[in-house]
C-alpha cells in the first residue's frame, strides 16, 4: 500500500505544513539556485507494518495509509516517536494530532476553501492514477509500440476507453487553470488514441491488436503492397498518439508538482516509453518525451492537425508521406476498397 495523494494533501494541509509537535515549518522555501525543500514526513500513528512500532493492531494495510492514522512531523520527532514507542502511544499521537489542528484552525486561520479545492483536485488524481495505472505506465503502454503490430491488454483498453467520460464529468474548481487544461487535454487525447486504435482491431484473448487488414483482401502483389503501406501508416499514427499520451500524462505530474504537492512523483520520476525490438540486433530503446517550449500551452491540436504536428514534437513514428496516405485511406477509404 502507499499513502494517496488525496491524504497527503490532507494531511499537510490540515496541519499547516507544520511539525504537529514543535510546530515547525516543513516546507524549506526556494533559494536562488534551488527549489523550495520538504523536510517534514507522514507519520504513520500504528506502523504500516505489524513489527514496526505500535504495529499491534486490527487495522488493515490499507486504513494504516489513511489520514486517520497519520501524522504530520518534523524528521526530528518522527525519530523520536518510533524510538519511544512507551511514552508514544496511539492515543496520545492522535491526542497530539487533534490539539495540532485545532491550534492551526484558531492562530493561522488557513483558507479552508482552498484546502477544499486542493483534497478535490487531489482526490481526482488519485483516480485518474488508478485509471492509468500510472505506476506500470512503461509496462503497458510499450505495447503498443512493440513489433511493429501495436497491442493493448483488455483491461487497460477497457480503464482507457471510459475515462475520458469520467474526466468530463468531474467538477473541477477552477483554482488551477493550467492544471485543468493538462487535464482536458489528456482526455482529449485519450479519447482520440483509443478510438484510432480500435478503427482496424483484432481480439486475441486477452489482448487487442491493431489487425493486419492487408491480408483481408483478395491478393495481388500491387494490392497487398498499397496496403501494407496504409496498415504501416495506420500502426505509426497509433504509435505517435500513445508518445502523445505519455506527453500528456508527464504534463500532468509536472503541474501537479507546481500547484498542489511539490514531491509528487520525484522518486518515481517521468512516465517513459520503450519500443522495439530493433532488427537485426533485436534491441530495444526507451524514451523520455515531453511537451516542449510552447507546446506546453498548446498541447494536443487535436486528431486531423495532429497529423502534421507529430512531426514537430521530440519524438515520432512513421514517415512524413504517411499522412497522404491516411487522409486517402484512412478507415472509411479501407472499408470502400474491399
Amino acid at each position: 500500500m502507499s499513502i494517496s495523494v488525496k491524504t497527503q494533501k490532507t494531511l499537510w494541509g490540515r496541519a499547516a505544513s507544520r511539525c504537529g509537535m514543535c510546530r515547525t515549518e516543513l516546507v524549506m522555501d526556494a533559494t536562488l539556485t534551488d527549489d523550495e525543500s520538504l523536510v517534514g514526513e507522514a507519520c504513520h500513528i500504528v506502523a504500516s507494518q505489524e513489527d514496526g512500532p505500535r504495529g499491534k493492531s486490527p487495522l488493515t494495510p490499507e486504513q494504516r495509509d489513511k489520514y486517520a492514522n497519520l501524522i504530520l512531523l518534523c524528521n526530528v520527532h518522527h525519530k523520536q516517536i518510533d524510538d519511544q514507542v512507551g511514552e508514544y502511544p496511539v492515543d496520545r499521537l492522535q491526542e497530539i494530532k487533534a490539539a495540532h489542528e485545532t491550534w492551526v484552525k484558531q492562530q493561522l486561520q488557513p483558507d479552508l476553501a482552498q484546502q477544499r479545492d486542493d483534497e478535490l483536485y487531489a482526490g481526482y488524481l488519485d483516480e485518474w492514477e488508478k485509471r492509468v495505472s500510472l505506476n506500470a505506465w512503461n509496462t503497458w503502454a510499450s505495447w503498443t509500440l512493440s513489433a511493429g503490430q501495436p497491442r493493448i491488454s483488455k483491461r487497460m483498453d477497457e480503464q482507457l476507453g471510459a475515462l475520458p467520460e469520467y474526466l468530463l464529468g468531474r467538477v473541477w474548481p477552477k483554482r488551477y487553470p493550467e492544471l485543468e487544461a493538462a487535464f482536458a487535454n489528456f482526455r482529449l487525447v485519450c479519447r482520440d488514441f483509443h478510438s484510432t486504435f480500435h478503427e482496424d482491431m483484432a481480439d486475441w484473448g486477452d489482448w487487442l491488436v491493431v489487425a493486419k487488414f492487408y491480408r483481408d483482401r483478395d491478393y495481388s502483389e500491387e494490392r497487398y503492397n498499397h496496403l501494407l503501406a496504409v496498415y504501416e501508416a495506420h500502426c505509426a499514427h497509433v504509435e505517435c498518439l500513445m508518445l502523445e499520451l505519455t506527453r500528456s500524462a508527464n504534463l500532468i505530474c509536472d503541474l501537479v508538482r507546481r500547484s498542489l504537492l511539490p514531491s509528487y512523483r520525484l522518486q518515481e520520476g517521468l512516465c517513459l516509453v520503450t519500443s522495439g525490438p530493433y532488427m537485426p540486433s533485436l534491441t530495444y530503446s526507451t524514451h523520455r518525451v515531453e511537451y516542449r517550449g510552447d507546446e506546453r500551452t498548446r498541447m494536443y491540436p487535436g486528431l486531423v492537425p495532429f497529423l502534421d504536428v507529430r512531426f514537430e514534437r521530440d519524438m515520432w513514428f512513421g514517415k512524413k508521406n504517411d499522412n497522404e496516405l491516411l487522409r486517402k485511406y484512412g478507415e472509411v477509404g479501407r472499408r470502400l476498397m474491399v
